[in-house]
């Protein structure tokens, strides 16, 4: 392995009290009520919904309201980022250690694959120090409407790396992740988010395609250097 891809939202910041969050207040802004977690969460193991302004946009429709997407969009922007990045996303804890990832960086090329628009992405990777860490960035602004599930954002960054499919993997939380790093062509990695069950969503990031599926973003040093893609799938927790 000489490249290790990284998703965002779940993996490297824990995104329950931001993004979920601006979900649910968006929504209720528009119909009155917003969903639960776990209405959110099946949305998410349906695949098809990375982008969270999609999401909103369908739970209103869902609920009879018929808010332009553009106007669900700006509403979501305003709680999540707010007028100069002081909105919820001043409020993500850190889903993996910053020496985890000085590990990482020490051994393999590392890349960002997200959803997020590019300012987003870059101002939390400068949050909390991980910018020089992680130098290759495709956010939603590159990837130019064909995010995940689709692998144009792990192409990219595999081309600002210049390492080939064959010798990276994708760490990411969701089926959309799985599916973009099959077809990609990477080892793809399940991690279970924050406050997730290992069991039940390990099970689901590995009917998904993960190769293997680790609890924590912690564990992908030690699961890295042992991992051997001609392996058959491995065992849920596998790596810790």
């Amino acid at each position: 392995m000489k490249a290790l891809l990284l998703d965002m939202d779940g993996v490297l910041v824990d995104v329950r009290g931001s993004f979920r969050r601006a979900i649910v207040e968006t929504v209720a802004h528009f119909v009155g009520e917003g969903p639960t977690p776990e209405q959110i969460q099946a949305k998410k193991d349906q695949g098809g919904f990375n982008n969270d302004w999609v999401l909103s946009h369908a739970f209103v429709l869902e609920a009879g309201g018929d808010t332009p997407f553009d106007d669900i969009k700006e509403h979501f922007n305003r709680v999540y980022r707010g007028d100069d990045f002081d909105g919820l996303i001043t409020t993500e804890p850190a889903a993996v250690r910053t020496g985890t990832l000085e590990v990482l960086a020490d051994r393999y090329a590392l890349g960002l694959v997200t959803g997020r628009p590019e300012a987003d992405a870059n101002w939390t990777l400068r949050r909390h120090g991980w910018d020089a860490l992680i130098p290759a960035v495709a956010g939603m602004d590159r990837q130019a409407g064909r995010e995940k599930p689709d692998p144009y954002g792990l192409e990219l960054v595999l081309e600002d790396l210049g390492i080939e499919a064959e010798r990276a993997a994708y760490a990411g939380d969701t089926v959309d992740d799985m599916a973009a790093a099959r077809a990609a062509g990477v080892v793809p990695i399940g991690v279970v988010p924050p406050g997730f069950d290992l069991e039940t969503h390990g099970r689901t990031l590995m009917a998904a395609g993960a190769h293997v599926v680790v609890s924590t973003p912690d564990a992908l040093p030690a699961l890295l250097a042992t991992l051997d893609t001609a392996r058959p799938r491995g065992r849920m927790g596998e790596g810790e």
